[in-house]
């Protein structure tokens, strides 16, 4: 499952403003992340008009091989997790800018979310996602998802999104579905916004900024 499910009373997943609220971005953590991980990474980033949400993530019976044929275990995990961030989105006002992101299975929980955004599973649908060192469960079929839902392409072409992996990553754990390439052309095919994938060397912390401020 996929829960705030932590009894830790000094743990505060929010990162607020210092100035006018312009964007709300929830930030999912990966499997073997602390949930103070993405809290660092958000004061990082020290974008001053966007409220951050770091909700600390359990991950249960998930593995890094998702594949076409997910589990349904995982299928269960991922959905936990889609609702979790729905209901964190219910309270953030309407007039700002709302993301959704991750690193690790915490992008492949926020492009899941995303995808059932715009399939109409949930009366939300995020402007921003980021997908840090991440990939989508489900390449195959989404093309096919979003023409077969009634107002699902608008909802998709309404959708930017930020690919991101890191350079040093050895072949040997880039699975054919996982790559970058491959994400982007499904991703594009079937609708969605603006689809860019940019790699990392050094710096993790790049380019969220364009889409939370333009």
């Amino acid at each position: 499952m996929a829960a705030c499910g932590r009894d830790d009373f000094t743990y505060n997943p929010f990162v607020h403003p210092q100035g006018e609220h312009k964007a709300t971005m929830i930030w999912l953590h990966d499997k073997d992340e602390n949930h103070f991980d993405p809290v660092n990474f958000a004061k990082s980033m020290n974008l001053e008009n966007v409220r951050w949400i770091c909700p600390p993530m359990v991950y249960t019976n998930t593995s890094y091989d998702f594949g076409c044929n997910i589990k349904q275990d995982d299928q269960k995990t991922l959905d936990l997790a889609a609702t979790l961030v729905a209901s964190l989105f219910s309270s953030e006002p309407q007039n700002v800018i709302k993301g959704v992101g991750g690193s690790g299975m915490g992008a492949v929980a926020a492009l899941h979310f995303a995808r059932n955004c715009a399939l109409g599973h949930y009366p939300i649908n995020p402007q921003v996602v980021v997908s840090m060192d991440g990939w989508l469960s489900i390449v195959g079929s989404i093309k096919s998802s979003v023409e077969a839902t009634v107002g699902a392409a608008a909802r998709a072409a309404s959708q930017s999104i930020l690919l991101t992996h890191g350079t040093g990553y050895s072949e040997h754990l880039r699975l054919p579905y996982t790559r970058d390439d491959e994400v982007v052309v499904s991703l594009k095919e079937a609708g969605f916004g603006e689809v860019m994938f940019v790699p990392y060397s050094k710096s993790r912390y790049i380019h969220i900024d364009y889409f939370t401020t333009n």
